[in-house]
C-alpha cells in the first residue's frame, strides 16, 4: 500500500499464495513475497498492442489493468532491466528468501521473460481452470522435468521443507506413504496419476494479489 506520497515514496507489494488440501500429503503450501522500492513511477510502458497480445497469450486470465501493474512489478524486481529476474534477484526479497521452497519456486521463475512470467502466473488467476492450477502444482513437483513425479523428485521437495529434521529412514516412511496414498504402483506419478489424488469437492486454491495500481502512486 501507499504511503509517503511527499516523499514519492512507492510501496511495492506482490504476494502469492496458494493452498492445497487433499489427499496429497506434501501440501498445503504457501509461499508469499513483497518489497518496497523507493522512487517515482516507472517510464517503461507496454503499448496498448503489447497488452492485447499478452492478454490472449495467457488466455484472457487476467485483465489489461492486472496486466500493467504485473508488469510495472516485473520491471521493479528486474532491477538490471535485463529483461527478466534473476536468481539473486528473487533471493534479495526477504520474505521469498525465507520460505524453505523458495530455491525450487525460483528455479521455476527465475530467468524468463514477462511474457513467460505472466503465463506462470496464469495458473494462480481465479479465472484458470482446476487443471491449469494441477499442471502448475505437478511441475512444481517434477524437479528434473520428465514429465513423473518419482521418489526423487519428492524428496527433493521434503528436503526443502524440513531440511535436516527428518532421518533417512523417516523420510523414507513419508515418501512410502505418500505413493501408496496416491495410488502409484511403479514409485512415479504421470499428471493424470497426480491429478486423481485431488477429488472435484475438495478446497483447492492458487491466488495471486495484485494489488490496485495506485499503489504505485
Amino acid at each position: 500500500k501507499s504511503e509517503g506520497r511527499g516523499a514519492r515514496q512507492s510501496v511495492f507489494t506482490f504476494a502469492f499464495r496458494g493452498r492445497l488440501s487433499s489427499r496429497w500429503p506434501l501440501l498445503p503450501f504457501f509461499f508469499c513475497f513483497s518489497c518496497e522500492a523507493m522512487g517515482q513511477g516507472l517510464s517503461f510502458d507496454l503499448t496498448q498492442e503489447e497488452i492485447e497480445d499478452l492478454q490472449k497469450g495467457c488466455n484472457f486470465k487476467f485483465s489489461q489493468t492486472d496486466i500493467q501493474v504485473l508488469y510495472k512489478r516485473f520491471l521493479k524486481l528486474d532491477k538490471d532491466k535485463k529483461g527478466f529476474i534473476s536468481n539473486e534477484e528473487f533471493l534479495s526479497i526477504p520474505e521469498f528468501k525465507l520460505n524453505p521452497l523458495a530455491q525450487r519456486l525460483v528455479t521455476i521463475f527465475e530467468n524468463v521473460n514477462f511474457k513467460d512470467f505472466l503465463h506462470l502466473l496464469s495458473a494462480f488467476s481465479p479465472k484458470a481452470a482446476k487443471e491449469d492450477k494441477l499442471k502448475f502444482m505437478f511441475n512444481f513437483h517434477d524437479v528434473d522435468g520428465d514429465g513423473y513425479i518419482s521418489r526423487l523428485d519428492l524428496e527433493h521437495i521434503m528436503r526443502q521443507r524440513v531440511g535436516a529434521s527428518l532421518n533417512e529412514s523417516e523420510m523414507d516412511k513419508i515418501l512410502s506413504k505418500v505413493l501408496e496414498e496416491s495410488g502409484s504402483k511403479q514409485e512415479r506419478l504421470d499428471f493424470q496419476s497426480f491429478s486423481k489424488c485431488f477429488v472435484e469437492h475438495e478446497d483447492f486454491s492458487l491466488d495471486v494479489d495484485i494489488p490496485s495500481d495506485n499503489d504505485d502512486m
